[in-house]
């Protein structure tokens, strides 16, 4: 029997300040997501890929701000759930 296909979600922004950071990365390990994106668009976000959207980023303390959430949140996801999520950062 094969294993399960693993799962990689779209985290968005994480959907607000730390603690939505938390509670999403959380939730998603909870859920049995192997791999979860967060992002450094501002809101409200625009499309990448058309042109002329004018697309903004938080600033780079922002960024490292909700990377660390993540991390954090992980970390607790990990220890105290047991379960084990991948983070993956990206900046537009």
């Amino acid at each position: 029997q094969s294993p399960p296909p693993l799962l990689m979600v779209d985290g968005d922004t994480g959907y607000g300040g730390a603690a939505n950071i938390r509670r999403t990365i959380r939730g998603l390990a909870c859920a049995g997501a192997a791999a979860v994106t967060i992002e450094d668009q501002t809101f409200p976000k625009r499309c990448t890929y058309a042109a002329g959207t004018g697309v903004s980023t938080v600033p780079r303390s922002e960024s490292m701000s909700r990377i660390n959430a993540a991390i954090a949140a992980r970390e607790e996801a990990k220890h105290i759930d047991g379960n084990d999520i991948l983070l993956v950062a990206r900046t537009d």
